[in-house]
């Protein structure tokens, strides 16, 4: 790899099997500084004759172009695969002020990312969220979808009270589900940080569809088209 001071780590078992590479490219070290401290966080699956999983940290630069950061391709995707590559993320690019982390709302990255940056905020995209509350409660969703997303982009407190009211009127059950997710992390009026309008995983979306035909080569193959994909 020809791209002086970048970080990347490879891992092989005792037998010299390949567990994980993780990289970094000195252009995104290097511009971590003057992006949107909004990390995004996410994981798709591989279908390589090796298979595995590429994990993916993304941030917006000063102009709201998507701009991966780090990624990491390991053999499978589990609670220390996540909580490895967050550390390795750590260990390369630090932790900034008001700096918050996105995801869905995956257990193992939200285990891994409190373990790595335990005062670090991490929100839960929207879209994700609301797919969960359609699969928990099965009635209502149009209007369940309308207030839940006036909701999530309420700006004052009063205005979303009124819309928990009229949530309680749908179905009741749901405020209680919203409240154990924890609503500062995806109600604007809630939120710790300023999330800068990023509510969702979108962009790790946009990230996983541009690599999306690159994810049957072997490995090698993949880490260079992300390197040129970073470069351009």
């Amino acid at each position: 790899m020809t791209n002086p001071g970048s970080v990347t780590m490879l891992h092989k078992s005792e037998e010299g099997r390949f567990m994980y590479v993780f990289v970094a490219l000195n252009a995104s070290i290097i511009g971590w500084k003057y992006f949107y401290h909004i990390v995004v966080v996410d994981g798709t699956f591989l279908k390589s004759s090796h298979r595995g999983i590429i994990l993916t940290a993304s941030a917006h630069d000063a102009v709201g172009k998507i701009f991966p950061l780090a990624y990491t391709v390991v053999d499978s995707e589990n609670d220390a695969s996540w909580e490895c590559f967050i550390e390795m993320f750590r260990q390369t690019f630090g932790e900034r002020e008001r700096m918050c982390i996105v995801s869905d709302r995956q257990a193992r990255i939200l285990g891994g990312s409190s373990i790595v940056y335990p005062e670090v905020s991490h929100c839960v995209c929207i879209f994700h969220l609301w797919n969960n509350i359609k699969k928990q409660f099965k009635k209502n969703h149009d209007r369940l979808r309308e207030v839940f997303f006036a909701m999530a982009r309420a700006y004052k407190i009063e205005n979303f009270n009124c819309l928990i009211q009229d949530m309680d009127n749908i179905d009741k059950r749901v405020r209680g589900y919203l409240f154990q997710v924890g609503y500062e992390k995806w109600s604007i009026v809630h939120f710790t940080v300023n999330r800068s309008m990023v509510m969702t995983s979108n962009i790790a979306e946009s990230l996983n569809a541009r690599n999306r035909e690159t994810r049957e080569l072997p490995i090698m193959s993949l880490l260079d088209y992300m390197m040129n994909l970073v470069m351009e």
